[in-house]
């Protein structure tokens, strides 16, 4: 009986493997078969941005590319306001059948959950990245006539004259405020931060004197630049980008001066693994494309697909900064 025994315990063994083993081939073809399968229906992005604005035109153009790809329609469902807030939340409530993605700013998860009482998600815990789309660095914009000729002089100026030199953005706790306060930080300067309701609105101030500078993506003052009614000092990028390549970088003066928006895909967690893993591939393909490349450009966004635990290592990395920001202009959610 006890010579027995083993050979029991090995054959419920084996069978047990085998139970597993084929379970997990199961899985593993059912998640293989998912994903060939997908998509089955439209797809939709949440944007929470306005019909019009650069994200929104980026995403639908890149939605051409992916309906003629997949044979599914590509839907851009915006959903603007409350600094991406009603946007994420929308994702939130919504399938985790593969449906539904969010082409999202990167201020609504690195900014808005620190800076808007209320907000609910978190992150980590409800969304799950795809990729980094693309980034929009900010510049540093003056009048035509401005005394100030670089940064460098902008900054000497403000060190002179703590809390004398107005610098306009669209708004408190926004991107471009916390990349001039951390102009600011970085540079040893103290700026009169000026927040305008829009960037239309902080434009028409600097252009009117009220304020020394802006601080906007350069799509917003291009018009101006072109026109001759601005000069831009700088560019907040981390790298020289093909069109802005006679601005200088604002780190080459100021050190750890970089900042820009940025636009990431993601999704409610739950949703099928290899699902994401296609998209990632199909959008990022898509992203690089020469026309979609130059669409971008137009826009004056610069594509960066990439994996989602780069993406990840992005988002920490920016709330970090900003949270750094953040706490040094003691700004709480409000």
């Amino acid at each position: 009986m006890t010579s027995s025994f083993p050979c029991i315990l090995s054959r419920r063994t084996t069978l047990s493997l085998a139970v597993v083993l084929a379970a997990l081939a199961s899985s593993g073809a059912h998640a293989q078969t998912a994903a060939a399968k997908w998509p089955a229906q439209a797809v939709r992005f949440v944007v929470p941005f306005p019909a019009g604005s650069a994200p929104d035109v980026l995403i639908r153009f890149v939605g051409i590319k992916l309906t003629d790809k997949w044979g599914q329609a590509v839907i851009v469902d915006n959903k603007p306001g409350g600094s991406g807030v009603i946007g994420m939340n929308t994702i939130l409530n919504s399938p985790v059948d593969g449906s539904t993605f969010g082409f999202v700013q990167g201020s609504a998860i690195s900014v808005a959950p620190s800076t808007i009482k209320g907000v609910t998600y978190d992150f980590n815990r409800d969304f799950v990245p795809v990729t980094l789309a693309a980034v929009a660095p900010f510049v540093l914009a003056v009048p035509a006539d401005s005394p100030y000729k670089t940064l460098a002089e902008f900054v000497a100026a403000a060190k002179a004259k703590p809390q004398g030199i107005e610098v306009a953005d669209n708004g408190r706790g926004t991107a471009p405020h916390l990349a001039s306060a951390l102009l600011g930080l970085q540079s040893g300067s103290q700026f009169l931060e000026v927040h305008y309701p829009g960037g239309a609105q902080a434009m028409q101030a600097t252009l009117g004197g009220q304020t020394k500078m802006m601080v906007e993506t350069y799509n917003v003052v291009a018009g101006n630049v072109q026109g001759g009614k601005m000069r831009v000092l700088a560019s907040m990028g981390d790298r020289v980008e093909p069109g802005l390549e006679q601005f200088p970088l604002a780190n080459k003066t100021v050190p750890g001066a970089v900042a820009y928006g940025w636009f990431a895909v993601v999704a409610k967690k739950g949703v099928d693994a290899a699902v994401l893993a296609k998209l990632n591939k199909d959008i990022g393909e898509a992203l690089l494309l020469p026309d979609v490349v130059a669409k971008s450009r137009e826009l004056g966004t610069y594509p960066r697909p990439g994996t989602p635990e780069q993406l990840t290592q992005y988002i920490n990395e920016d709330r970090k900064t900003w949270q750094g920001v953040l706490d040094k202009l003691n700004i709480k959610p409000e």
